[in-house]
C-alpha cells in the first residue's frame, strides 16, 4: 500500500476539469467562426484581431465555441479568453495552425514596454486568464475563518460563519504559513514532514518559504451545511489548523470556468533559444486563475514554454505534443530546447495526460507550490520529473516512458525547500530500454512512494516505499488514482 503515515488514503481521482467526473461536458452550442469576424487564414494576413473579436463576442454572449477552420492563422498578438464557457477550437493538430512569427519580448518592444516581465512562465500567446482570489481579499466571495483543527482525512470544517454557503456549491480553502514561530510547527514544516531526519526541512531549509500566503488552495463541493459546520464531498488532504490562517471562500466569479483550448497546432518561427531564464518568450499556452478548464489535443512547435497552469484548480491538460523543427538549444543549455515542457504552479487537482515531449526542456514535467497534481500516460525523449521545490505536495507521476532516463529527478530553484514535500509518488516509471532507475537521495523529500523498476540507493530512507509493480499486471497495474 502507498505510504501516507496511516493518516489518510492517497488518491488523486478529483484531478482534472471534471473534478472527479468521467467525461468532459458538451462544447458550447453557440458557434463563433473566426472567418465571420474577418480572419483570412492564409498564413500571411494577421488574423489576431479577428480571432480575439470572435473570442470576445462569444464571451459576451454567455459562452460559445470559437471555431478556427483548417488553414494557417498568422497571429501577432496575445489571444486571451477571459470569460466562462468559451472554447477556442481548431480542426485538429496539423489542420489548424496558429503561426506566431516573433516572441513576446519583440512585441513588448514594439508597444513600448521595456521590462520583459514574466517572459519565463507568466505569459503566453494563447491564454485563459481570470483574476486572482487571495485570502487577504475579504470581498463578496469571502465566507469565514475555520475555528477548530481538522485532521487530514476529515470531511468537515467548523467556521465562524457558514451562512454564505449553500449545499452543492464549491468552496476554496486557503491556508498560509505563519512567518514567525518554530519551523516544525509551521505549515511548510508540516508539508515537508518526514519519518527520516535527512528528508526534513529545518529553519534554514524553509527560510524562503516562511510567510508564504495561500500555499494551500484546496477546493471541494459542499454536500451539507449544519449550522456553522460544512461537510465536504472530499477528504481533506492536509491538517487544517487555526494558526495557519485557514479561510474559506466560495468560488470567485472572476475565476474563468469551463473554458478551453483544443484541436490545433501552435507554431513559432525557428529561432535559437536564449540562456536559461533569459528566454525571449516563445510561449504557447498559459492558464491563470481558472477552474474546470482544459487544453486538449494541441501540438506546440519551436517553443520556449509549451503549456503552463498557474493559480488554478481542476484543470485537464491532455494530448500535448511538443517538438522542434531543428535543434534550437543555446550553447549553454545542455541540449535543452527551451524553458518548460508542461508546468503546473500554485495549483491543485491538475491532470496532465497523454503527452509526447519529443525533445528536452529545462523543466519537462514540473510542479511548484502544488497539491494533488498528476502526470500520467505519457512519453518523452529524456524526461525530468521536476519537483521544483516550494512544497509540491502529493504529486503523482504514473505510467510514463521517460526515454533515455539520464535525469529523471533533476530539480531547480535551490533554497526554496527540498525538491518535494511529502507523498510524491512514482508509479510505473520506465526508460525506453527498461533499465532500472536509481531512486533519489533521502534529502530529495520525505514519505515518497516508488513503485516499478526502481533500485535503492545508499540512503535506506525511512518512511520511503520502494516496491515492484504488482505481479501479473500490465501498464500501470492497479492505479493509485
Amino acid at each position: 500500500s502507498l505510504n501516507s503515515n496511516g493518516a489518510f488514503k492517497l488518491a488523486w481521482r478529483y484531478a482534472g476539469a471534471r473534478a472527479g467526473g468521467n467525461q468532459f461536458g458538451n462544447l458550447p452550442t453557440r458557434r463563433c467562426n473566426v472567418l465571420l469576424y474577418g480572419a483570412v487564414m492564409d498564413g500571411v494576413t494577421d488574423d489576431g484581431a479577428a480571432i480575439q473579436d470572435a473570442i470576445d463576442d462569444c464571451g459576451a454572449g454567455g459562452g460559445g465555441t470559437v471555431e478556427v477552420p483548417e488553414g494557417i492563422a498568422l497571429v501577432e498578438r496575445t489571444l486571451v479568453i477571459s470569460s466562462d464557457n468559451v472554447v477556442l477550437r481548431g480542426a485538429g493538430k496539423g489542420e489548424t495552425t496558429i503561426k506566431i512569427p516573433h516572441s513576446l519580448l519583440y512585441y513588448d518592444y514594439l508597444s513600448g514596454k521595456r521590462e520583459g516581465e514574466g517572459l519565463a512562465k507568466s505569459r503566453a500567446f494563447l491564454e485563459i486568464r481570470g483574476k486572482p482570489t487571495r485570502s487577504t481579499d475579504e470581498g463578496r466571495n469571502y465566507v469565514g475563518k475555520v475555528l477548530t483543527e481538522a485532521k487530514a482525512g476529515y470531511r468537515s470544517l467548523q467556521l465562524d460563519d457558514a451562512s454564505g454557503i449553500i449545499a452543492g456549491e464549491y468552496i476554496q480553502l486557503f491556508m498560509s504559513d505563519p512567518r514567525s514561530g518554530p519551523a516544525n510547527k509551521s505549515l511548510v514544516g508540516y508539508l515537508y514532514e518526514s519519518k527520516d531526519p535527512k528528508s526534513r526541512c529545518g529553519d534554514e531549509c524553509l527560510k524562503e518559504l516562511r510567510g508564504w500566503k495561500d500555499l494551500v488552495r484546496f477546493m471541494s463541493r459542499v454536500v451539507e451545511v449544519r449550522g456553522n459546520t460544512i461537510v465536504l464531498e472530499r477528504e481533506l488532504p492536509v491538517d487544517v489548523r487555526p494558526e495557519w490562517q485557514p479561510v474559506v471562500f466560495t468560488l470567485n466569479e472572476d475565476t474563468v470556468q469551463n473554458s478551453g483550448i483544443q484541436d490545433l497546432t501552435v507554431e513559432f518561427n525557428w529561432i535559437r533559444t536564449k540562456k536559461h531564464l533569459y528566454e525571449d518568450g516563445f510561449n504557447a499556452i498559459v492558464l491563470l486563475d481558472t477552474a474546470f478548464s482544459w487544453v486538449r489535443n494541441v501540438e506546440v512547435v519551436n517553443a520556449d514554454l509549451n503549456v503552463v497552469v498557474r493559480r488554478s484548480n481542476f484543470v485537464t491538460v491532455q494530448g500535448i505534443v511538443a517538438r522542434v523543427t531543428k535543434d534550437r538549444s543555446h550553447p549553454s543549455s545542455r541540449k535543452n530546447m527551451g524553458h518548460i515542457g508542461i508546468g503546473v504552479h500554485q495549483s491543485a487537482d491538475v491532470d496532465v495526460s497523454d503527452f509526447d515531449l519529443q525533445e528536452r526542456w529545462w523543466h519537462d514535467l514540473t510542479v511548484s507550490a502544488t497539491m494533488l497534481c498528476v502526470f500520467r500516460n505519457g512519453k518523452g525523449k529524456d524526461i525530468n520529473m521536476d519537483l521544483h521545490r516550494s512544497a509540491p505536495y502529493m504529486t503523482l507521476y504514473e505510467n510514463i516512458d521517460i526515454g533515455k532516463g539520464t535525469r529523471p529527478f533533476t530539480s531547480g530553484n535551490p533554497g526554496a525547500g527540498k525538491p518535494t514535500a511529502s507523498y510524491a509518488t512514482f508509479y510505473n516509471i520506465r526508460t525506453s530500454d527498461d533499465q532500472p532507475i536509481k531512486e533519489p537521495s533521502c534529502s530529495f523529500g520525505g514519505n515518497m512512494n516508488l513503485v516499478g523498476n526502481f533500485k535503492e540507493g545508499a540512503g535506506n530512507c525511512k518512511g520511503r516505499v520502494i516496491a515492484e509493480k504488482p505481479k501479473g499486471s500490465s501498464g500501470t497495474g492497479r492505479s493509485p488514482r
